[in-house]
C-alpha cells in the first residue's frame, strides 16, 4: 500500500532548499510550525503540514482523500493451478485429516522446560516430527532440511535466481498446555471435527498455519513447481515460554547462511485477521508489536507478632503501592507514524457511518494526545494501541496467619506502546512509587535508584522498597506499508479474500496494525523490515486460543491455504528485490 508524497508546488519548495535562506526558513517553521499549535485546530494542522514538508517531503494525512490507498489486487500470472481448487469437499477431507493428525501430538511446551538433550518433555517433537514426514512426503523429498537445536525445523527450497532475496515463511510446532481434559466438549487432543470446527489445542494456535504453509508447499510440488526466488521455511517449538531455543536458534542458522538484511519479508502468526464492516472486511495483519517488560517489587519491613500489628502491614503497604500504580496509567499518545493512526483512517474512509462521529475532524487538526484520550476513554481493548498497559499479576507475602509478614513481592506485566520505551516505563515507576516510600519511610532501590543498604533493614528505615527488572522486550520496529513488497502482499490478500463466498461483491482493505502480544519474531528483526505478522482468518472462525475448546473453522483453514499458496507465486513472479 503507497502512501501519497505532499503535493508541494515547485515556487513554494525552491526556496526552502536554497542556504542563503536558512534565517528565513528557521522563522517560518518556529511562527508556522510552532505558535500556531497553541492556537486552533486547523492551525495546528497547517503546523504539522509544514513540519512535513520541511522534514524532506515526507506524506502528511491531512487529505482525507489520500487516505488509506487501496493496493491494486495482485493475481498470480503463471500456469498453476488457481487457488480456488483448496475450496472444494476432497481438499476438506485431506486438510481434515491433516490438521487432526498435528493436533494429536500433544507438543506443549513449558515454562521450566529444560534443555532439548536433558528434559524429556521434549520427546513427543520427535513423534510430531515423523507425523509431519508422513503427511508430507514431497516436501520432506525436494526441500533441504535442516533441524536446528535438534527440534527447530528449517526447510529450505532453493531458487533457480540466486540474485533475489529469499522470502521467509514461519509458524511454532508447541503450544500451551491443554489443562483439566475433562473441561473441554472433545478431548483436547482427539482432533475431532464436528463437521464445521476442528476442535483441539493448537488447532487455532498455531498448527493451522505450519499445516497450512506445509500444505501449500506440498500442492505446489504436485504440480512440478519449481520456484525463481528461494522459498525458506521456519518452525520453531518453543514460542510459547520465548522462542530462546527454537526461533532464536533459527535465527542464528538463517544469518549464518544468508547474512542480515537478506530476506524479502517475514510472514509468521499473529495480527488481527479479517473483521467485517459492512460491506467492508479489514485485514490486519500486525506491522508492530508493543514491547514486553516485567518488573518484579519486592518490600522487606520487621516483622513480629500479629498481636501487636502496626498500622499497617507489609501486604497493607503493598497494596497501597498497587492501588498508586493503578491510579497512575500510561498517557496515551496516537502519532503520525503509528499503524493504528493508518487503522482509523482506512475505516473513517471506507466505513465513515461506523466510526465515531468525532474522528475524522480529530484525525485531520486535533492533538497526538488529545486523539488519543478520547479514545482510552471509550474502554475498549484498542485504547491499548495508544498506552502502555500494566497488569499486576501475581503476588506473595505472609507465611503465618500470626506473623507479620516481613517479605512481600509482586510482580506487574508492562506492554509498552510504540511511543515509549522501557526507560519511559522505570521513569514513571520511580515517580509513582517514590511518594509511597516516602509515606512509610522507606528506602526506595532499583531503577538507578541509590543503593543505601545492600541487604536487610536499615535501622535509618522502616523498610526497603526494590524494583527489579525482569525480561525486557522493546517495541518491535515499524514495518513499512508504503513499498512494493506490502503492495503485492495486500493485493494478494485482496485477490484471495474477495474471491472467497463469504466476501462476495466485498471489498478487503489491508492496512497493518499493532499487536499488543508478542510472536517468534521478535527474534527475526535483523533478518528484514518487512515482517508481517498475519493468521489469515475471518474474525470469528478461529475460537479460544490458550483457553478451553479452541478450535478451528475448516473453511477458514482452506482460505488461509489459498493465502499462502498465491503468495508464494505472486512473489515468485515479482522481479524487484
Amino acid at each position: 500500500m503507497e502512501k501519497y508524497q505532499a503535493a508541494v508546488p515547485h515556487g513554494q519548495r525552491k526556496p526552502c532548499s536554497r542556504n542563503r535562506h536558512r534565517i528565513l526558513l528557521l522563522c517560518l517553521l518556529v511562527f508556522l510550525c510552532v505558535i500556531p499549535l497553541y492556537f486552533s485546530p486547523s492551525l495546528r494542522s497547517r503546523g504539522r503540514q509544514c513540519l512535513n514538508r520541511l522534514s524532506g517531503g515526507q506524506p502528511y494525512y491531512d487529505d482525507p482523500e489520500k487516505w488509506c490507498p487501496l493496493p491494486d489486487v495482485t493475481v498470480p500470472r503463471d500456469d498453476l493451478r488457481s487457488s480456488e481448487h483448496f475450496m472444494n469437499s476432497e481438499q476438506l477431507q485431506l486438510q481434515v485429516r491433516r490438521l487432526s493428525a498435528a493436533v494429536r501430538v500433544p507438543t506443549e511446551s513449558y515454562d521450566d522446560n529444560g534443555d532439548v538433550d536433558e528434559d524429556p518433555r521434549w520427546e513427543t517433537f520427535d513423534k510430531f516430527h515423523q507425523v509431519l514426514e508422513q503427511l508430507f512426503p514431497l516436501v520432506h523429498s525436494h526441500l533441504e532440511l535442516r533441524k536446528v537445536n535438534r527440534y527447530g525445523l528449517q526447510y529450505t527450497f532453493r531458487g533457480t535466481d540466486a540474485t533475489l532475496k529469499p522470502i521467509l515463511l514461519t509458524a511454532h510446532q508447541d503450544v500451551v498446555p491443554a489443562g483439566t481434559a475433562s473441561r473441554w466438549k472433545y478431548p483436547p487432543y482427539k482432533g475431532h471435527f464436528d463437521g464445521s470446527f476442528l476442535w483441539g489445542r493448537g488447532s487455532a494456535d498455531c498448527k493451522n498455519v505450519l499445516i497450512g504453509i506445509l500444505s501449500a508447499m506440498e500442492d505446489l510440488l504436485l504440480q512440478s513447481f519449481i520456484p525463481r526466488r528461494t522459498i525458506v521455511l521456519a518452525f520453531g517449538f518453543d514460542e510459547e515460554t520465548g522462542g530462546l531455543r527454537g526461533a532464536a536458534a533459527l535465527n542464528q542458522s538463517l544469518i549464518e547462511e544468508w547474512g542480515s538484511d537478506s530476506f524479502l519479508f517475514v510472514l509468521d502468526e499473529g495480527g488481527m485477521g479479517i473483521q467485517g464492516q459492512g460491506d467492508v472486511l479489514y485485514a490486519y495483519p500486525g506491522v508492530g508489536e508493543k514491547g514486553y517488560y516485567d518488573i518484579e517489587l519486592s518490600l522487606e519491613v520487621r516483622g513480629g507478632h500479629s498481636s501487636r500489628p502496626p498500622k499497617h502491614t507489609g501486604i497493607g503497604i503493598m497494596g497501597d503501592a498497587i492501588v498508586a500504580l493503578e491510579n497512575e496509567p500510561y498517557s496515551p499518545r496516537l502519532t503520525l507514524a503509528s499503524p493504528f493512526r493508518r487503522v482509523l483512517e482506512c475505516r473513517t474512509k471506507y466505513s465513515p457511518d461506523a466510526v465515531q462521529p468525532w474522528l475524522r475532524d480529530e484525525l485531520l487538526s486535533g492533538s497526538e494526545k488529545d486523539i488519543a484520550v478520547k479514545l482510552t476513554e471509550e474502554d475498549t481493548d484498542e485504547k491499548w494501541l495508544v498506552q502502555t498497559s500494566q497488569a499486576i499479576d501475581v503476588i506473595t507475602g505472609g507465611v503465618k496467619v500470626n506473623a507479620l509478614p516481613e517479605n512481600v513481592q509482586l510482580q506487574v506485566n508492562h506492554r509498552v506502546a510504540l511511543h515509549e520505551s522501557v526507560d519511559s516505563v522505570n521513569k514513571h515507576i520511580r515517580e509513582v512509587l517514590t511518594p509511597v516510600a516516602r509515606k512509610y519511610g522507606l528506602q526506595f532501590e532499583g531503577l538507578d535508584t541509590p543503593h543505601t543498604a545492600k541487604s536487610g533493614v536499615s535501622n535509618a528505615s522502616s523498610g526497603i522498597l526494590r524494583v527489579q527488572p525482569l525480561q525486557t522486550i522493546d517495541p518491535a520496529p515499524t514495518s513499512p506499508t508504503n513499498n512494493g513488497v506490502w503492495a503485492v502482499f495486500g493485493g494478494t490478500i485482496r485477490h484471495v479474500f474477495e474471491s472467497t463466498e463469504s466476501a462476495h461483491g466485498k471489498t478487503v482493505v489491508p492496512v497493518g496494525n499493532i499487536m499488543t502480544g508478542n510472536t517468534d519474531t521478535m527474534h527475526y528483526w535483523n533478518l528484514t523490515r518487512n515482517i508481517y505478522r498475519f493468521t489469515p482468518s475471518r474474525n470469528g472462525t478461529r475460537m479460544n486460543q490458550h483457553g478451553i475448546d479452541e478450535r478451528m473453522g475448516m473453511t477458514a483453514h482452506l482460505e488461509g491455504i489459498r493465502l499462502y499458496y498465491d503468495l508464494i507465486r505472486n512473489f515468485d513472479g515479482w522481479e524487484e528485490e
